[in-house]
């Protein structure tokens, strides 16, 4: 018998995005929340907004931030701080840009004689990140932690 979830087994998420009539667009979200998107001055936008590859490396910072804090919250761990930062390398191949790496890393702090489940914490946002679990098959994702003791 399957266990039951806690989460809906099936989600959708949209957004939409209107042109802004320059270089970039407004994406909105669930509730009319709104995300200003532009081209980088790199390759001739204005940089007014967030590049789209900025998004996408603060969508896996999120996706695991997150599911950390929803496995913090099982564990009732007490959490100090939880940072993290995130690079994703596009590459040219001769035809148009891929994404061929992302690298994470951060820091996590949690209260005294709390760090095995900081630690365990850390696994387990690494195993059930939606996101990350999405984009393994195309894009690997290096994670460099560390999880200490408040001092």
């Amino acid at each position: 018998m399957k266990p039951k979830s806690r989460y809906p087994e099936v989600i959708d998420y949209h957004a939409k995005s209107v042109w802004d009539g320059e270089t970039g667009c407004t994406a909105y979200v669930t509730d009319n929340r709104k995300v200003e998107i532009d081209t980088p001055t790199t390759y001739g936008g204005r940089g007014n907004g967030i590049c789209p590859d900025e998004l996408f490396v603060s969508a896996i910072l999120g996706c695991l931030n997150n599911t950390f804090l929803d496995f913090q919250r099982r564990f009732e761990m007490d959490l100090s701080s939880l940072e993290l930062d995130g690079q994703a390398t596009a590459e040219f191949d001769g035809t148009g840009y891929k994404i061929v790496r992302v690298k994470v890393s951060g820091e996590i702090v949690v209260a005294q004689g709390e760090l095995d489940v900081g630690e365990r914490c850390s696994e387990l946002m690494k195993e059930y990140c939606h996101v990350t679990r999405s984009i393994a098959s195309c894009i690997p994702v290096e994670y460099d932690f560390a999880v200490r003791e408040k001092s």
